[in-house]
């Protein structure tokens, strides 16, 4: 009588690829995250190219480079896919200058490798997981200039992580109409540029807005913008970006339409030089505006218990629709103001006054910035 045979699986073929360390190098820095990342990168193998992404914790955003294999022995139709730890990419781009080999064994749960013309083999522990497809094709919304959208959520983002006593900050930084534009109740920013497309238009969460910025910042050309119901996708070449559709945005166009009480120009150096000062001695201040039948007067004051400053804009009146020995106060947050000065790209720049709003705006033949920034009671 034949005796039981235990069959025992036979192990799981060894996946191998092989890729130059440049390779990862320049993949570890398309997608490193600045800000919540999870710390983990997802890999994905197929015959011929390599896909490593990166997310946040809470996988609301994510961004992935893909490049080609130098070689491999998966089947064409072959699709793997595995999580390592964040630090062993940066180990193989910051310790390599070679081919590396690699070989996933699934039975075992690891990758290991090796360097060209190198004595050493060294293995560590992965996840193998699921491939995930994507289950809804992007439609696309527009291509727009990579500088041209960084510079536009780098400006819009001035005021979105502020906020003062009584006041939320916006959980959004929207794009659309050829600008961009956020903030919180105490002050907005907005950025125009006709290299914005008026088609372009979504909605970048506050979390995100770190994240977002840094990947585009490493990106060059025409960006592909595209959405699908749920997620919003950005993509340059190999690499490509992704967030969770989210938050919102209050609308203020209408503040920059509001109609000022005076306008000068002034040099920025002075006025960021005085700003500066100024909130040396309490974040608190107050602009004030007085006319004359001669002049019109507009000053910084610091207002701090301990010490006083007092300055004079130096600018030049634009137009003012006071009648002279008027006075107009307006009390005023000095770090945001700071703030906003120290972003000012151009020479000169646009300071406005109303009885519950100073304006300040500069423009050149590629854009234009402002910021409204609300009186403090």
């Amino acid at each position: 009588m034949p005796q039981d045979q235990v069959l025992v699986p036979a192990p799981a073929p060894v996946g191998k690829f092989v890729v130059h360390s440049d390779q990862l190098k320049s993949a570890a820095r398309a997608i490193s995250l600045p800000s919540r990342s999870s710390g983990v990168i997802a890999m994905m193998l197929s015959a011929d190219a390599l896909r490593l992404g990166e997310s946040t914790s809470d996988n609301g955003f994510s961004v992935a480079t893909t490049f080609d294999l130098i070689r491999s022995n998966l089947a064409a139709d072959e699709i793997i896919s595995l999580e390592i730890p964040k630090q062993v990419l940066a180990s193989w781009s910051h310790h390599y200058y070679c081919e590396l080999s690699f070989e996933l064994d699934k039975d075992g749960d690891s990758l290991a490798w090796k360097g060209s013309g190198r004595s050493f083999h060294i293995r560590t522990p992965v996840r193998f997981v699921d491939a995930k497809a994507r289950t809804e094709e992007p439609r696309s919304l527009a291509d727009v200039n990579a500088r041209a959208l960084y510079d536009a959520i780098g400006y819009a983002a001035l005021l979105i992580e502020n906020r003062t006593a009584g006041t939320q900050a916006f959980d959004g930084l929207q794009i659309s109409g050829g600008g961009a534009k956020s903030g919180y109740l105490g002050g907005v920013s907005m950025y125009r540029s006709a290299a914005l497309p008026n088609d372009l238009s979504f909605v970048l969460p506050k979390r995100n807005v770190a994240n977002a910025r840094a990947a585009i910042g490493k990106m060059q050309g025409a960006l592909v913008v595209a959405e699908t119901d749920d997620a919003v996708f950005i993509k340059s070449g190999s690499t490509e970006l992704s967030w969770i559709k989210t938050g919102r945005c209050r609308p203020i166009d209408g503040i920059f339409g509001t109609a000022m009480k005076a306008t000068f120009d002034v040099a920025v150096t002075e006025a960021l030089r005085s700003a500066t000062i100024a909130r040396i001695a309490s974040d608190r201040g107050r602009i004030v505006l007085e006319t004359s039948d001669s002049d019109h007067t507009l000053s910084l004051l610091s207002i701090s218990p301990t010490c006083r400053y007092d300055v004079a804009f130096k600018g030049a009146l634009r137009e003012c629709s006071l009648a002279p020995g008027s006075k107009l106060e307006l009390n005023i947050n000095l770090a945001d103001l700071h703030r906003v000065l120290l972003s000012i790209r151009t020479p000169d720049a646009q300071i406005s006054i109303d009885k519950h709003l100073l304006i300040v705006k500069s423009a050149c033949v590629d854009y234009v910035e402002a910021s409204a920034l609300a009186a403090l009671h």
